[in-house]
């Protein structure tokens, strides 16, 4: 009887946390859905005209999560990002826009939109609701709805619609760099969404039925389908709450080159290597988010994912290393994240007139360097 009231205690702690997120979650996907057209579009995000409209949206998204952080109630409706990170990330968004990083800027709310709707789609009070917006905002190119449910992390529609791209290239007017990037959503959907590279090659044997694809194209399809075929005799594993020292091996195993500093660059192998390690990572995380791994994690997921970034893809590094350094700043891997966040910082405002990090985003990290050193002042 005791188990039964707890159990019914849990719950209704559960559909409480629910209805008080619920109307912030609302608003949100309201202002997610008046960027759509813009997501899809970099031109579009970066036009003088629709800036004001734009940074409108972002301000109220970032006031939106401050009134979540504020409720308190965010960690009981399982979202494994803490609210104050994703505000963080979602004003930073907002300043770094209205300072003309634009391109940055829609990278970091691609990513940032990632980590709410993996969580907000969920949420199966709000679910119906999202399915009928979406409805009514369809795009006329196939190719951009589909980059916009895979923001949103609707798989199961978007990859028909790429594969789709792909097979009526050159008709449809795809470019080649829209190509590339339907043929890496397809391999994070088979191997770190599905787990199944067997479908995963089915797929890829496809796009090969089209011998109209670039001759550069069509030799990378042909290199992952050997890739693939290849890792179809590796299990996937899976941990128990019980091995963090089982996964501590497997995640350095497996990442050993690069935690030393050797990265492989258009290596299809290693590329499906990336996506099945952060796919066991992530999973575990999310099954056991009070796991004493999690700093690790975070960190080895940086490592995967940012692997990503040169092929336009939304990856969240900076996010795992920020989370890791704001909420674990006693691990001993924390001034790792925070030098890797800080390389990435540095890298994505290097051009070709050199460096200049906002001052807003160098406060930041200067917030992260105090709370490291307030620990080895201990």
């Amino acid at each position: 009887m005791k188990k039964i009231l707890t159990t019914l205690m849990v719950l209704a702690l559960g559909v409480t946390a629910f209805a008080e997120v619920k109307p912030f979650m609302d608003r949100m996907l309201n202002e997610i859905f008046s960027l759509k057209p813009y997501l899809v579009s970099e031109e579009s995000f970066k036009d003088p005209k629709n800036a004001k409209k734009i940074d409108e949206s972002l301000l109220k998204m970032a006031e939106i999560s401050k009134k979540i952080n504020h409720e308190g109630k965010i960690k009981s409706t399982g979202f494994r990002v803490p609210s104050q990170v994703l505000e963080q990330q979602l004003l930073e968004t907002e300043q770094i826009f209205a300072k003309g990083n634009k391109s940055y800027a829609l990278w970091m709310l691609k990513s940032t939109l990632g980590v709410c709707m993996s969580c907000h789609t969920q949420l199966p009070a709000v679910s119906t609701q999202f399915s009928t917006l979406n409805k009514n905002h369809v795009l006329t190119n196939p190719f951009d709805e589909a980059e916009f449910l895979f923001v949103i992390r609707n798989f199961d529609e978007a990859m028909p619609l790429y594969a789709q791209a792909i097979k009526d290239y050159p008709k449809n007017v795809v470019t080649p760099e829209n190509l590339e990037k339907a043929l890496y959503r397809q391999l994070f959907y088979f191997v770190r969404v599905k787990r199944d590279f067997k479908s995963l090659v089915s797929a890829l044997e496809q796009n090969q039925a089209n011998a109209n694809l670039p001759k550069h194209f069509a030799a990378k399809i042909k290199n992952f389908v050997s890739a693939a075929k290849s890792a179809q005799k590796e299990a996937f594993p899976s941990f128990s709450p019980n091995q963090d020292d089982e996964v501590r091996k497997f995640a350095e195993a497996a990442l050993k080159e690069e935690l030393a500093g050797k990265f492989s660059f258009d290596d299809p192998k290693k590329e499906l290597n990336y996506l099945k390690v952060s796919g066991v990572l992530y999973e575990y995380l999310d099954r056991y988010p009070e796991t004493r791994l999690k700093p690790d994690i975070l960190y080895w997921l940086s490592f995967c994912e940012s692997h990503y970034r040169h092929k336009a893809f939304y990856s969240l590094p900076e996010l795992y290393l920020k989370q890791c350094v704001l909420e674990f700043p006693k691990s001993t891997v924390a001034k790792k994240c925070l030098t890797e966040y800080q390389d990435l910082v540095t890298m994505a405002f290097t051009g070709s007139r050199g460096t200049h990090i906002p001052e807003d985003v160098a406060k930041e990290i200067k917030t992260m360097q105090e709370l490291i050193m307030k620990v080895d002042n201990k």
